[in-house]
């Protein structure tokens, strides 16, 4: 699948795409749908029901296990449908239309029945364990997990802002892409949107002083940025006006109150860049300001600067930890700027070029690939339960599929995974999370970045003949920008939570 170019050569951007977007299919919880392009997947968590009994089928599991969390998906909702809506002639050009609002809806239908309740928000779910660390020492097919999911939901006036508007966004941003093609989809979507919101806006603080079973997992360090994303989406799909001040609003308080994040990085702890990206479109008058922060982001990736640095072979390198989900976040946001910027040639030469660069190593130009199923030496032992398992039914999965040294039998099409040591060092191990883990927010920048490039003007020739080649130019970030200072922040620490495994392994940590 999407074979590796002639040396020098542009790699088939459309059809990594649509790989990028299968992914997600094999992340699938509940009855699939005839025709599902995953035959080692089959229906599973079918008795899932919320506390007060209302259906809980359906969503994606996280990564490589076998559990639920609502707030990164709800993040990767959003970034999907970011990238769909800003690049949708790329999805279009790749055929990938369908299979993207498919996804779309799959996660969003999730999230929507996740409010079972005017005042209750699923937070996580799993099973087969009494809790969420246990969860993750079964290894193993999640076919094979018997009974109803534990759920632990956020009910107020419990806070949790981060996850009650991160969930706002995602919902508001399929109700926009789905506006014109089912109205009526669309504003159930944006119903419930508008209730989460609300709930949000009156429920300050983190989700996670609430809900102690995603502590150590997916935590937040911060809300009014997710407040403004929540608020940014739903002004965009309603054209209020008052709405597009109050989204302003939070933008502004995000930085007064909590000074930016982390602001090094966009993932689902730092939601400025794409904030500002569509707060630009919706108020020119400001838009200098709101897209500054993608400039200065830029700047320090480019310049290997706060701690960012770059491998032998030009990878980016800004964590041990996934680190290839933060490169392709930042080649997307910057893509996403060149549209609000076209005539800036030189910044979007560069910005183009970066992108271009890191996602032809992450597709093995240098040596392995780290994207699972495409180029010439992909990774084959990506850690995901249902991908190690055998698929002949009856046959049992347990840890010998774990430690096995053999290629998984099923290939995870698509997926990205962590990616190698700032030396550029790959162990193609299932034990070796940090690296070889794939999960669906390390999925969603990714997609957006290959979408962006799918319809790049600046083709890889062009960088060439640039003196690009190495993904690099010099590129001031005050260049026709005015606003804010960069925004550096503070390294917050990754929440580890070392578990013993029933596999024997010392002490196997999952994130």
């Amino acid at each position: 699948m999407c074979t590796q170019p002639a040396a020098g050569g542009d790699f088939d951007y459309g059809c990594v795409l649509g790989a990028a977007i299968m992914f997600y299919e094999a992340q699938r919880s509940g009855k699939l749908p005839a025709g599902s392009r995953i035959p080692w997947r089959g229906d599973s968590g079918l008795q899932d029901r919320a506390p007060n009994g209302a259906t809980l089928v359906g969503g994606w599991y996280d990564a490589g296990d076998l559990t639920r969390f609502t707030f990164p998906a709800a993040f990767t909702v959003s970034t999907l449908a970011l990238g769909f809506i800003e690049f949708q002639d790329a999805y279009a050009a790749a055929g990938q239309v369908e299979h993207a609002l498919a996804t779309l809806k799959w996660g969003a239908d999730w999230l929507n029945a996740a409010r079972y309740a005017p005042d209750a928000f699923v937070a996580v779910t799993w099973k087969p364990a009494a809790s969420v660390r246990e969860s993750h020492l079964y290894w193993g097919r999640p076919e094979d997990l018997p009974g109803p999911a534990q759920v632990r939901a956020l009910v107020a006036p419990q806070k949790g802002a981060d996850l009650l508007a991160m969930g706002a966004a995602a919902l508001a941003a399929v109700s926009v892409a789905f506006q014109k093609r089912d109205p009526g989809y669309s504003q159930e979507l944006l119903d419930t949107a508008q209730s989460l919101y609300l709930q949000a806006t009156e429920s300050s603080g983190l989700y996670s002083d609430s809900i102690r079973e995603v502590r150590g997992y997916y935590t937040s360090y911060s809300y009014i940025d997710d407040l403004a994303w929540a608020a940014t989406w739903l002004a965009l799909r309603t054209g209020d006006s008052a709405q597009l001040r109050e989204a302003e609003f939070y933008y502004d308080q995000h930085w007064a109150m909590e000074g930016g994040g982390e602001g090094r990085r966009f993932d689902y702890n730092n939601m400025v860049q794409p904030t500002g990206y569509l707060l630009a479109k919706l108020d020119p008058s400001r838009k200098e300001e709101y897209s500054k922060p993608i400039r200065d982001v830029m700047a320090l990736w480019l310049n290997a600067e706060s701690n960012i640095t770059y491998t032998p072979k030009g990878l980016a390198w800004i964590d041990s930890w996934g680190n290839l989900r933060y490169v392709a976040n930042q080649a997307f946001m910057g893509l996403l700027h060149n549209k609000l910027y076209p005539e800036q040639s030189r910044r979007a030469t560069v910005y183009s070029c970066f992108a271009r660069k890191q996602a032809r190593i992450m597709l093995g130009e240098t040596g392995p690939g780290y994207v699972v199923g495409i180029g010439s030496n992909p990774p084959c032992r990506p850690h995901h339960r249902a991908a190690s398992c055998v698929s002949t039914p009856g046959l049992p999965c347990d840890c010998s599929a774990y430690f096995s040294t053999g290629c998984n039998p099923n290939t995870i099409f698509g997926a990205l995974v962590g990616g190698p040591t700032k030396d550029d060092v790959f162990t193609d191990t299932r034990w070796n999370y940090e690296a070889s883990e794939v999960a669906l927010d390390w999925n969603a920048g990714f997609t957006g970045m290959v979408a962006g490039l799918t319809t790049s003007s600046i083709s890889w020739e062009q960088c060439k003949a640039a003196g690009m080649e190495d993904g690099r130019g010099d590129i001031s970030p005050n260049l026709n920008a005015a606003g804010r200072p960069p925004a550096v922040g503070q390294l917050w620490p990754l929440m580890l939570v070392a578990v013993a495994a029933w596999c024997g392994l010392a002490a196997m940590q999952q994130h």
